[in-house]
């Protein structure tokens, strides 16, 4: 069996019924990078010399694409190992790709409250300020029906939109529930079964630029930043790391920690005060000077 014929088999059999239709798509478009020759190899003929120098290739070009066929590759060959398909998998001795991620941008206190008003102008408004309040992913967001929001005012999270349709999320962590303010419960004013707003990606994505523009924000903030701002903002504000973690569905506690705790200039300056002040008892304003 060629390389090809076996990524072929397990995205079929593995990833597409388990996984988000996102993941396998990902896994699809940088496993095409791979070069013939290597995908018209014996699985039993791969070494980690040749794997290595496919993902370095398309590292030199694209570090996100090359991170991406990394982890599939990787998890591909374990899978042919526990299958009896390789005695052992060449990408145990293949180095991970570097790649340095991007910061998201997010919006600033005021930018979001000018951003609120600005979205309720919008067809797709109440989407984007659910996205922005309640830090939903935009699928997640346009897969909202009316009756997701029961009696008690807490919406439940359970489908996203795919391009072929709802579907119901796969992790555990991302179904959940979250109280909803009682301000936004008019977006859910409707008719049972029915989207709360039926827009594209496309023509959300279009709504939020037209928004950021009216507001004067010329700084890169995609869709995703709306969640970003969500978290970042109630972080910043004290909201304990678990809750923050039950409201965007995350999975593990590591990746709200990693991705939301970056102390700000005006965070570090109160720790340094508080820690100098339990050193240094003199009255407020006294300078220390060296002799």
């Amino acid at each position: 069996m060629t390389l090809c014929e076996y990524l072929d088999l397990w995205l079929e059999t593995y990833i597409d019924p388990k996984r988000a239709e996102n993941t396998g798509r990902a896994y699809r478009f940088a496993l095409a990078h791979l070069s013939p020759e290597i995908r018209r190899t014996e699985l039993h003929e791969l070494t980690p010399l040749h794997l290595q120098k496919e993902i370095n290739q398309l590292a030199a070009v694209y570090s996100r694409q090359a991170q991406i066929m990394y982890t599939g590759l990787r998890a591909a060959l374990k899978k042919a190992v526990r299958l009896d398909l390789l005695d052992a998998s060449p990408m145990e001795k293949v180095e991970p790709p570097e790649h340095e991620k991007r910061e998201i941008e997010t919006l600033e206190p005021d930018e979001a409250a000018a951003y609120i008003q600005e979205a309720r102008r919008q067809p797709a408004g109440a989407l984007l300020i659910l996205m922005l309040c309640l830090g939903l992913r935009r699928n997640e967001a346009r897969g909202l029906r009316f009756d997701d929001l029961d009696a008690d005012g807490i919406l439940h999270i359970r489908h996203q939109r795919t391009r072929t349709g709802l579907a119901r999320l796969k992790s555990r962590a991302s179904r959940r529930e979250i109280p909803v303010p009682a301000a936004l419960r008019a977006f859910f004013d409707g008719a049972n079964g029915e989207f709360v707003v039926n827009v594209s990606e496309k023509s959300l994505r279009t709504q939020h630029l037209r928004v950021l523009a009216a507001i004067g924000v010329d700084r890169r903030i995609t869709l995703h930043g709306l969640r970003h701002t969500c978290a970042t903002m109630a972080v910043e504000d004290g909201v304990q790391l678990a809750t923050v973690q039950h409201l965007l569905g995350h999975a593990h506690y590591s990746l709200t920690a990693d991705v939301y705790v970056h102390p700000d200039l005006r965070s570090l300056a109160r720790c340094t005060d508080v820690l100098f002040g339990s050193f240094w008892h003199q009255p407020p304003g006294a300078r220390l000077e060296i002799v």
